[in-house]
């Protein structure tokens, strides 16, 4: 008897197609048909909510530059200056994404790279739930529908430029296989090929995002717990023990490196700070389930959505300031199979068939309970565990629910005698094509405009030359200081995203910048010191309502002590991010050239970046840090 990975070998030319249509969508969908498009990120600093891009274009560098392996300690030596930056008091999530990463950096560079990424993350949801629909007996017809509905779907696109290891949700099909197991007949049998599989889907698992982790082993202890109700058994929940503990080594492969520095380093309470406040606002919400992004391509569909989610491109303000990151719409189709499986959940509960009702019933309502805004998730976050405060994020999973569901059902009703009256079989397959149609037309998002596209890449374009500019005109591996002064990670300044200091970092060969340590630990409180001494006793001058003012005036004897102190710790240059201050930072710059460093600042072509050489490249006796 064939396996299911050759009988899925066997289909390649239904598998093949659908990655070509899915590759297709992703292109039409990102206007990446040129290789200056592809060498141009999908996103960069144009959009505010998309600016977690900065820091996963950072990692790519610093991981193609030796610094940050997956599975090792991880310091930056060209961040954090003087000293390397520390990246390890964070929690490692998916150490085996950041493998991905750093394979593709080294072979595409950051941006095309990146690119591929995120592409990969669509042609991998496809292909993975193409052959789960398969295993678990849908026909070929309705799995590639499942495949092209689950490769395309909403939530991918709005997660991809910025949240790589969220837009990865490839796996997420699989869970419904184990779960299945776990929660029906006679369960796993304990070593059994079912056993060994489910515990193999637990460590990929592990070594992935910890928001899909979290409800993977859930639902796989409630299924089991379940089964042992019903069998009055214990074996159900040692086989979810033992497959939930597969997903448990594989996360705590991934954090190895974070535990054993805090062992070897003394623990950092201050490196993850997240206020329950965002547990609320990024709640699972049903009412996001049905409404489309605002980049929908029927007008209709893009103008509810502008009413209800906002539109800052438009100036439209959201109705309500809960958010779901523009991820949570399940498409026409997934809406239909959702409102497909309640409806017959509704119908077995009120004809008395309760053990009738589907198990992915019960799977969709324990995510709508556990993760919407106020669910249980919020509680476990009021008692001080504010970890998973994303839970919008765990729409992709009632979407592979849903849709494999549907598959399943649609696969028995087409093979039930009679079903098609005694027409021929291709309505069947002519009935999945036609939606296939309609899942492009409306899960697709609209193309950036050309205006979009060049914004981009004029952006890119300024910020590398900008770049260039300063390394021509400090010494070798200069040290650059860098203002205003914000923590790392997840700390905005007034004005400037959370990773907008990385920008520099990307383009640049060999200079070291003070940003990017994590923050908690004693070692970084001396940059935030040496600013508060650069603006002590500095005096606004022509303030506006709106918050700008004409001039901060620098004490010039504060200016100049903590001058000396980067001179003394072997500082060459100050980076300003003119959006941080309310003059523009014409305050800075005056008061350097009170102090005598009149070489004009370099600025980048969008006038956002300055930069004030201390010691240039005939200079080149900086001192040591």
């Amino acid at each position: 008897m064939d396996s299911p990975t050759r009988k899925l070998a066997a289909e390649w030319w239904a598998i093949v197609p659908l990655l070509c249509l899915t590759g297709l969508a992703w292109c039409a969908a990102n206007a990446k048909w040129t290789a200056a498009a592809w060498a141009t990120p999908a996103s960069y600093i144009d959009d505010p909510d998309k600016s977690d891009v900065v820091i996963t274009l950072a990692g790519m560098k610093a991981a193609a530059e030796g610094d940050a392996l997956p599975f090792v300690w991880k310091s930056v030596n060209r961040l954090g200056a003087p000293y390397a930056a520390n990246w390890n008091d964070w929690p490692s999530l998916d150490e085996l994404h950041g493998l991905v990463q750093l394979v593709l950096a080294r072979a595409c560079g950051i941006f095309t790279g990146l690119n591929v990424l995120f592409l990969l993350g669509h042609l991998l949801a496809a292909a993975t739930f193409y052959g789960v629909a398969r295993w678990s007996g849908g026909t070929i017809a309705w799995s590639f529908l499942g495949g092209l509905a689950f490769g395309v779907a909403p939530f991918l696109f709005a997660q991809s430029a910025h949240h790589s290891t969220v837009q990865w949700a490839w796996h997420v099909p699989l869970f419904t296989v184990v779960w299945r197991w776990v929660a029906t007949g006679d369960g796993i049998a304990w070593r059994s090929p079912r056993f060994w599989l489910a515990v193999g889907i637990g460590l990929l698992t592990g070594l992935q995002n910890v928001y899909y982790t979290n409800v993977f082993c859930q639902l796989t202890l409630v299924g089991a717990a379940a089964l042992a109700i019903r069998s009055r058994s214990s074996r159900p929940l040692a086989v979810a023990a033992a497959v939930i503990g597969a997903a448990a080594l594989g996360f705590c492969v991934s954090n190895l490196d974070t535990w054993t520095y805090k062992l070897a380093n003394g623990p950092n309470s201050g490196a993850l700070v997240r206020e329950y406040k965002w547990l609320e606002i990024y709640g699972l919400k049903v009412k996001d389930l049905f409404i489309p992004p605002v980049t929908h391509r029927g007008q209709a569909f893009a103008e509810f959505a502008a009413r209800h989610r906002g539109d800052p491109a438009r100036g439209i303000p959201a109705a309500a300031p809960l958010l779901d990151e523009g991820a949570s719409y399940q498409g026409l189709v997934g809406l239909a199979c959702l409102l497909w499986l309640v409806g017959t959940a509704v119908r077995d509960m009120v004809t008395g068939r309760e053990k009738d009702v589907p198990i992915e019933a019960w799977q969709v309502l324990w995510i709508v309970v556990m993760f919407t805004t106020g669910g249980l998730n919020a509680i476990v976050g009021a008692l001080g565990f504010t970890m998973f405060r994303g839970s919008c994020r765990y729409s992709i999973v009632i979407l592979a629910i849903t849709l494999l569901w549907a598959a399943r059902r649609l696969s028995a009703m087409q093979a039930e005698p009679g079903r098609a009256g005694g027409g021929p079989d291709w309505r069947w397959p002519a009935a999945a094509a036609a939606t296939c149609l309609l899942v492009l037309w409306d899960q697709v998002p609209r193309p950036p405009t050309a205006e979009q596209v060049a914004t981009i890449a004029r952006q890119v374009d300024a910020d590398r030359e900008f770049v260039d500019r300063i390394e021509a005109a400090l010494p070798p591996a200069a040290l650059v200081f860098q203002l205003p002064v914000m923590d790392f990670p997840e700390a905005p300044a007034m004005g400037v995203p959370p990773y907008d200091h990385f920008r520099p970092f990307l383009f640049s060969k060999d200079l070291r910048f003070s940003f990017g340590s994590m923050k908690g630990r004693d070692r970084e409180k001396w940059q935030p010191a040496v600013q508060g001494k650069f603006f002590e006793g500095a005096r606004l001058e022509g303030a506006r309502p709106d918050g700008r003012v004409d001039l901060i005036r620098v004490n010039p004897a504060n200016a100049r002590v903590a001058v000396d102190e980067l001179l003394r710790r072997g500082f060459a240059a100050i980076y300003v991010n003119r959006n941080g201050f309310p003059d523009r930072g014409r305050g800075i710059e005056e008061a350097l050239l009170e102090l005598g460093y009149g070489q004009p600042p370099i600025r980048n072509a969008t006038g956002d970046l300055a930069c004030i050489i201390l010691q240039p490249r005939e200079r080149s006796g900086a001192a040591a840090p």
